[in-house]
């Protein structure tokens, strides 16, 4: 099948400008030479300055919130793409970061991408905001849907860096849930008829490790409009690149070090 659009999200965890850094990591979303790409938790205006000069056949755009680190997404020169910042994604909480909602446009068909870095840690309130945001996330791809001719569905994917690693309240472990559940909540609400979509398979399950004595973690995924076909790699849907690549742990925790505690997901609409 011919492919018609590539994506590639990726959480570049505190992403500022170390001059080297940067180059490896623009190396690196180069080799794969996404359509459309989303960069989370990037800090500061240099970085998109550094993204503009390096890749210059990538038109830029970088969410707004005071004190948050931001999402940068890019669409390769010659896409008709439109950017809205999803503001409703902060679910009233100023410090929380906005979604950002890319929109192509090819022929008569549009596809959406909504880029996501949802609310981190496993106590009850993040958890909470966290399922708040899905809700929002489920809600915006409704709207699409309706606006659309009667029997149509729209062409989304909202992806990023989820953070469903559960919750554990203080003091009260009977009513504890681990990311597993936590993502199995996630799917059944996107999985509704209402909804009508499905989390992707990923080449690796766990996408983030901080290099340490903490277990690897399932953070980042993708979850796409039910009708969606999607390039397999060996048999999933989405590939994941970065540490979980490496054979040993001191390979792992150099590409920590040299890039991300994330690995990247890459992806392409067929």
């Amino acid at each position: 099948m011919a492919k018609i659009l590539s994506f590639l999200s990726w959480n570049v965890e505190n992403f500022h400008n170390q001059k080297e850094r940067v180059d490896r990591v623009v190396q690196l979303i180069a080799d794969h030479n996404p359509d459309v790409l989303g960069l989370y938790e990037v800090k500061g205006k240099d970085v998109f300055a550094a993204m503009v000069a390096k890749m210059p056949n990538y038109v830029f755009s970088i969410t707004e919130s005071p004190g948050v680190p931001e999402i940068l997404v890019g669409i390769r020169n010659g896409l008709s793409g439109f950017v809205t910042q999803k503001d409703e994604l902060q679910s009233k909480v100023p410090t929380l970061r906005p979604g950002a909602l890319v929109t192509i446009t090819l022929g008569n068909e549009g596809y959406s991408f909504l880029f996501l870095h949802l609310k981190s840690f496993p106590d009850p309130r993040s958890w909470g905001l966290r399922d708040d945001m899905f809700a929002h996330v489920a809600k915006l791809k409704r709207a699409i849907d309706k606006r659309l001719p009667r029997g149509e569905k729209a062409n989304f994917i909202a992806l990023g860096d989820v953070n469903t690693m559960g919750m554990r309240p203080a003091y009260n472990d009977q009513l504890d849930i681990i990311g597993a559940q936590e993502l199995s909540f996630v799917d059944q609400r996107m999985s509704a008829a209402v909804n009508a979509m499905r989390r992707l398979s990923k080449t690796h399950d766990e996408t983030w490790w901080g290099g340490g004595d903490t277990p690897p973690s399932d953070l980042d995924h993708a979850f796409a409009a039910d009708h969606l076909k999607l390039r397999s790699f060996g048999g999933a849907e989405l590939k994941v690149v970065g540490w979980v690549d490496k054979r040993t742990a001191a390979e792992k925790c150099k590409w920590i070090s040299d890039y991300s505690d994330h690995s990247l997901l890459y992806g392409e609409i067929v």
